[in-house]
């Protein structure tokens, strides 16, 4: 079959698949709890901001940082696991070492006082900070290349919007 036999065959393959139920209110119900979620964190670090004190003597402070560092090991470890094997789920644990290692790079440096202040600092800048930006990066190509692909399949004419544009695949856009 040649490329456009094929690309015609995968088409209309996908037109027979039914698309995953696009239940109004579950989407709605997602809307109100984030929305409500982000509205609630501005007086709850509005009240951090006023009581929390300047400095705290934290418990369980090794527990705590060689725990984290286990699970942004273990994600890593899981990311390059996925992307050997060349599992779409790369992009979701991709996206979650960029977020560990981002918060990673701001506790160490907010946490740490005197030297290891700038054992911190480069740190942050020369290792974790670059490694969670190209993650963020290979995921957000990722999750671009799989939905042209998949509007391209499913016979869309316009594949190559922004990101930010594109439909969510599988949801009815929203009328006007």
């Amino acid at each position: 079959m040649s490329p456009s036999e094929r690309a015609d065959l995968a088409r209309r393959l996908a037109r027979l698949l039914p698309a995953p139920a696009a239940d109004a209110r579950a989407r709605r119900r997602f809307v109100v709890v984030v929305a409500t979620a982000s509205l609630l964190m501005i007086p709850w670090v509005a009240a951090l901001a006023w009581t929390l004190p300047p400095r705290y003597l934290a418990g369980h402070w090794r527990a705590t940082w060689v725990g984290f560092d286990l699970v942004l090991g273990a994600a890593l470890a899981l990311t390059a696991w996925a992307a050997v094997r060349r599992r779409q789920v790369v992009v979701l644990t991709a996206l979650i070492s960029a977020t560990l290692l981002a918060c990673d790079a701001w506790f160490d440096i907010m946490t740490a006082a005197g030297p290891d202040r700038w054992v911190s600092l480069a740190t942050s800048v020369l290792v974790e900070l670059p490694l969670a930006a190209w993650l963020f990066h290979v995921s957000h190509t990722l999750i671009r290349h799989s939905m042209r692909r998949m509007l391209a399949l499913s016979g869309e004419t316009v594949t190559d919007l922004p990101l930010r544009r594109m439909p969510l695949f599988g949801v009815p856009p929203r009328r006007h």
